[in-house]
C-alpha cells in the first residue's frame, strides 16, 4: 500500500510540474510569431508557411480575439501572394469579407481577390501610372513664362 501512494504522490507532483511549466501561448504572442517569420531571411518558402501557421493559431485558439480579423485576411495574403495557391487565398479573403465586412482591409480584400493570380504588371493601378508617365515622356513640355522683377 505504501509503494502505491508513493508512486500515486510522484506520478502528481510530475504532472503537476509539467502542467504548471507548460503556459498557453497568447493570441499576441502567436500573432508576433507570424510577423517574425515573415521577416525572417534564407528560409524560402517555409517562412511562409510558418507565418501561416500561426495566424492560423490565431483563429484556431482566439476566434473571437483582437488579432482574429488581421490574422484571416493574412493567411489570404500569404497564400496568394507567396504560396501562389490562389484557391485558398480565395477562401480566406473571402470569409474575412464575410465575418468583417466593414474592417480597414475589407477594401484590400476585395481588390486581391478581384486580382488573384494577375501578373503586376496588369494590375489597374501599376497600368494608369505607366500611361500617365508615358504620357508626360511623349507630350512636349509647355514652357512657363517666368516674371522677371
Amino acid at each position: 500500500m505504501k509503494k502505491g501512494l508513493i508512486g500515486l504522490l510522484v506520478f502528481s507532483l510530475v504532472f503537476l510540474f509539467l502542467a504548471g511549466c507548460s503556459k498557453k501561448v497568447s493570441e499576441k504572442e502567436y500573432f508576433d510569431r507570424a510577423y517574425q517569420y515573415m521577416g525572417k531571411e534564407n528560409m524560402g518558402a517555409e517562412k511562409w508557411s510558418k507565418a501561416e501557421e500561426n495566424f492560423q493559431k490565431v483563429l484556431d485558439e482566439y476566434p473571437n480575439g483582437e488579432f482574429a480579423a488581421k490574422s484571416l485576411f493574412m493567411i489570404g495574403f500569404i497564400n496568394a501572394n507567396y504560396l501562389k495557391n490562389y484557391d485558398k487565398a480565395k477562401k480566406y479573403y473571402s470569409e474575412f469579407l464575410q465575418k468583417y465586412p466593414k474592417n480597414d482591409l475589407a477594401d484590400d480584400a476585395k481588390y486581391e481577390i478581384e486580382n488573384l493570380g494577375k501578373n503586376i504588371d496588369d494590375l489597374p493601378f501599376l497600368r494608369e501610372d505607366s500611361v500617365k508617365e508615358e504620357n508626360k515622356l511623349t507630350k512636349p513640355s509647355q514652357k512657363v513664362p517666368v516674371s522677371s522683377k
